[in-house]
């Protein structure tokens, strides 16, 4: 556990000066370089990642996807323009490889890759748009409700879980784990909602977007039980590789992306 403790210090003391003082050129390359790691890790649990054919188109496309926003400074509606177009484009390639080169990939990898891509993509393309319109508070919700939720599940995991909430999925998961992580995530949410200001309305999505945080979590377990592997990577001693620590906040910052925008919409038609 000191390990974890250690590793997730060393780690917050790097990446919050870069959120707080780096700009949206700087944060948005470190949200595509973290996207194009999370890619190549997920390529690495399918053993894909050797396949040139498939690993760089994958993981260019990914870091070009959510580096856009920042480099133009793009809306919700062009960054969701840019990730579509990405989207149709990456479809063509796979199918085209599939096509040609069934011999020697597996399909149903090949299309696990192309599915998960498209999803860790969209991920940190919301993250970076958000980052862009909304400023520095939305993206410290997003962190602070999925994160949140991970460490307080994980605490009270320990001092109160008795019950396993999926042991076939995640054997360390208990249902005492999964209610704190949700009512501490759901708190430390609002708690940000309430410092900035920001009308109630969007505090009530605290509750939900914490429990999709967990929900992301466990998806990412099936995947790498479904390929036989631990950890999507190593970087992060006692935590896995880089995949591993941003599982959760890819849905909460997709949907977080999707509530925005449906909001957005709601006033102006109004």
């Amino acid at each position: 556990m000191l390990k974890r403790i250690v590793t997730a210090i060393v780690a917050l003391l790097l990446f919050v000066p870069i959120l707080l003082w780096g700009g949206s050129i700087v944060v948005t390359s470190v949200f595509a370089l973290i996207a194009a790691v999370s890619v190549y890790e997920m390529l690495g649990c399918c053993n894909l990642n050797k396949n040139i054919f498939v690993a760089v188109p994958s993981i260019l496309g990914a870091a070009i996807c959510v580096f856009v926003p920042g480099l133009f400074g793009l809306r919700l509606f062009a960054a969701a323009a840019v990730m579509l177009s990405g989207v149709i484009c990456a479809l063509i390639y796979f199918l085209g490889v599939s096509v040609f080169a069934h011999k020697s990939v597996d399909v149903e990898r090949l299309f696990t890759c192309f599915g998960l891509t498209v999803y860790i993509t969209a991920g940190f393309t919301a993250l970076s748009a958000l980052y862009i319109i909304y400023g520095l508070w939305a993206v410290a919700f997003v962190l602070c409700v999925a994160w949140g939720t991970d460490t307080f599940a994980y605490f009270s995991g320990m001092l109160f879980g008795k019950r396993k909430l999926c042991p076939e999925i995640s054997p360390k998961k208990t249902i005492a784990g999964a209610i704190g992580g949700t009512i501490f995530g759901t708190a430390i949410g609002v708690l940000v909602f309430v410092i900035n200001g920001v009308s109630p309305v969007f505090a009530l999505c605290a509750l939900p977007l914490s429990v999709i945080s967990q929900l992301g979590d466990l998806a990412a377990s099936v995947i790498k039980r479904r390929f036989g592997v631990k950890d999507y990577g190593k970087i992060f001693p006692g935590h896995g590789g880089v995949l591993d620590r941003f599982d959760s906040i890819i849905p909460v910052s997709i949907v977080t992306a999707m509530i925005f925008l449906g909001y957005w919409i709601f006033v102006w038609v109004l």
